[in-house]
């Protein structure tokens, strides 16, 4: 316990009023007492009043309603000490109970501070931050405050020493006070309510104090009821647009679904171009657009309607008003239009464009969950330009998702799992017969589909941005089993686009090729058009690295996408892919794919390329290829693709000298 002496302590000519409950809760806080304590009303009111400072020595109850109070030393919030006198007053007049409320007051430790009886109470009242009056057993009024005149204002037959309760408290509630049992009181015990008054909110509470008078509470929570007011909005509504949020829109549909009272659809839509403005323009323009669309959306919905802003650029709607699938797409189009209209952000006009999926109350679902999830659904087929950017639920476009997901879910695990394989497809040089290479084509041998070819799983790969990894396992296995086959015999590996654009895709064939002990002459990478036309300088950059290393460059389904004289001449492919789209085009030499085969062939032999035709399935095809200089070829009529073990067979087979050509 902290002891001091009086004469080491500051002295204090002020004091402060507060309210106590029976159980010693503080009910009301004065700014006197924020003022002299450093607690804030909001920090004690409901708080112990012990607890809040410290009176040394402590007092009992008896020697607080003495006469004279309890002298001692208050410590104060910031560690100042007070001589005080702390004294209570109770209201019923009986000093020795704790009666319900009770004022309490610390002053100046000055022996002829003591109690005033009424007068001193009354001045106790008129301290307090809150109104109230008081009235005798008879419930004639004794005294209010002057916070209890300033709420209440101006009430019928006045304020009035003596005035009737009952005549007070209907002019307050309008409503009439009267009661049959001449012993009943007018007012139950424990009555509270709320009024509007003089455009404020009013708390009033009735309190039977033990001596029988009567104490009437009038509290000002306008501003508490605002608050309360805005945090509930807020819970179900988006602060920045004004529209329900996703909790709103939960409950809405709950509600709706629960009561199955007639048919609705919802709308989920997206804002295409949202991020693009937010991010060269800012935030705050970001914020400006998500605004003028709620407008325009609010102004298009009809009564019972419900449109909400989920998040970011993602809006809903719960739409009644229209009915049948013919007026939702109406609606729905007429939405995309409004929305599609120029909008002017900070005197910049901006346009954005609009998916919206749609799903339909009880066709498409009976309950919330199940609505929210398929709408979701039908707007990423929305999303997909599928049916003109407006696409109701579809449950076998459903099923194709799911089975998208599956195959992401999968593919994610897919490496670890030892699930991809390497099959090799030979290339037979033209003029001596032999097998120069092969292909290193790569499967998903998916534990319950079988395998996958790559055009199923690749993009999906890629969108995942798994290709990197994929693609430093493809180029490690390829040179590691080629180190089985004869020296002579290269490996051609096939780089993605996206892998191609990784940072990392020299330090990924230096490592396969270091780690596997591969010669660099015999590793080939096979590039796509596509994959370089973005970014043609740094394309070249890579290339050329890679060839000063003794690599190969193969340029991939050549003819097929952006060819230039140019863009061959500044890259340095030491081979060309004819794409098999052209071979299956020949038609004995005079369809428009010979022609086109014709032309590449004397392009590669002028820029001393070789040129590799792929898809070669039939003995037409092989001669014509022959006597036109074709350098290579590759396809079913040679081999199909086939395990790494049966590579080195085939190949002793073909190359064989003393086997007929």
């Amino acid at each position: 316990m902290l002891r001091f002496r009086v004469t080491e302590c500051a002295r204090v000519s002020e004091h402060f009023v507060c309210l106590l409950d029976p159980a010693e809760r503080v009910t009301s806080w004065s700014r006197e007492a924020e003022r002299l304590t450093g607690h804030t009303a909001d920090d004690v009111v409901g708080s112990p009043f012990s607890g809040l400072f410290l009176v040394s020595p402590p007092a009992s109850a008896a020697a607080t309603h003495a006469p004279g109070g309890h002298v001692g030393v208050f410590v104060r919030q910031d560690g100042v000490h007070l001589c005080v006198r702390v004294r209570r007053h109770a209201l019923s007049g009986r000093r020795a109970d704790i009666d319900v409320p009770v004022t309490v007051a610390i002053a100046q430790d000055d022996p002829d501070a003591a109690s005033q009886g009424g007068a001193e109470l009354y001045g106790a009242l008129d301290a307090l931050p809150d109104g109230i009056a008081l009235f005798g057993a008879d419930e004639g009024l004794l005294h209010y405050n002057m916070r209890f005149d300033a709420l209440i204002g101006r009430v019928e037959d006045g304020l009035k020493p003596g005035a009737p309760a009952r005549t007070i408290l209907a002019a307050l509630t309008c409503t009439e006070w009267t009661t049959e049992e001449t012993a009943r009181p007018i007012v139950p015990k424990g009555w509270s309510t709320e009024i509007l008054r003089l455009g404020r909110t009013l708390a009033l509470s009735w309190i039977s104090l033990q001596d029988g008078r009567f104490l009437l509470l009038c509290r000002d929570v306008t501003d508490l009821r605002r608050l309360e007011n805005r945090t509930r909005f807020l819970e179900q509504h988006d602060d920045l647009t004004g529209l329900a949020n996703l909790q709103g829109l939960r409950l809405q549909l709950g509600t709706l679904c629960e009561r199955a009272s007639g048919s609705f659809a919802v709308l989920y839509f997206d804002l295409f171009g949202f991020k693009r403005i937010n991010d060269s323009m800012g935030h705050a323009a970001g914020d400006e657009l998500l605004r003028i669309a709620a407008l325009r959306v609010r102004r298009t919905v009809g009564v019972g309607d419900t449109a909400a802003h989920i998040r970011g650029n993602k809006f809903a709607l719960i739409l009644r008003s229209e009915q049948g699938d013919q007026a939702i797409r109406r609606f729905a189009r007429m939405l995309r239009s409004v929305l599609s209209r120029p909008m002017s952000v900070f005197k910049h006009e901006v346009t954005v464009g609009v998916a919206i999926g749609v799903v339909r109350f009880p066709t498409d679902g009976d309950d919330r969950d199940t609505l929210m999830s398929k709408a979701d659904v039908a707007l990423h087929c929305a999303k997909g330009g599928i049916d003109d950017g407006i696409c109701f639920y579809d449950p076998e476009r459903d099923s194709l998702r799911q089975r998208r997901m599956d195959l992401e879910r999968d593919l994610h695990h897919a490496l670890a799992r030892d699930e991809f394989i390497l099959l090799y497809q030979p290339f037979l040089n033209v003029r001596s017969g032999r097998i120069v290479g092969v292909e290193a084509l790569i499967r998903w041998r998916h534990p319950k589909q079988g395998l996958i070819p790559p055009g199923d799983f690749i993009p999906v790969a890629e969108r995942m941005g798994l290709m990197h990894e994929i693609g430093a396992w493809t180029l490690e296995t390829a040179c590691r089993q080629a180190k089985d086959w004869p020296d002579d015999i290269m490996v051609s590996v096939n780089v993605s686009a996206a892998q191609f654009r990784h940072d990392g895709l020299i330090d990924n064939v230096e490592a396969a090729l270091q780690r596997t002990g591969c010669p660099p002459s015999r590793l080939e990478l096979e590039i796509t058009e596509t994959a370089m036309i973005d970014d043609v300088p740094r394309a070249a950059c890579v290339l050329k690295r890679l060839r000063e290393q003794g690599i190969q460059i193969a340029l991939d389904d050549f003819g097929t996408g952006y060819s230039s004289l140019s863009f061959l001449h500044s890259l340095p492919f030491t081979r060309i892919k004819i794409d098999r789209s052209f071979v299956n085009d020949l038609h004995g030499g005079e369809g428009d794919g010979a022609a086109i085969i014709r032309a590449i062939t004397g392009l590669c032999g002028s820029l001393n390329v070789v040129a590799t035709a792929e898809g070669v399935e039939t003995q037409e095809q092989f001669d014509y290829l022959k006597g036109i200089n074709c350098s290579e070829i590759q396809g079913f009529l040679i081999s199909r693709p086939c395990p790494a073990e049966e590579i080195g067979p085939f190949v002793e087979k073909i190359n064989r000298p003393d086997l007929p050509r």
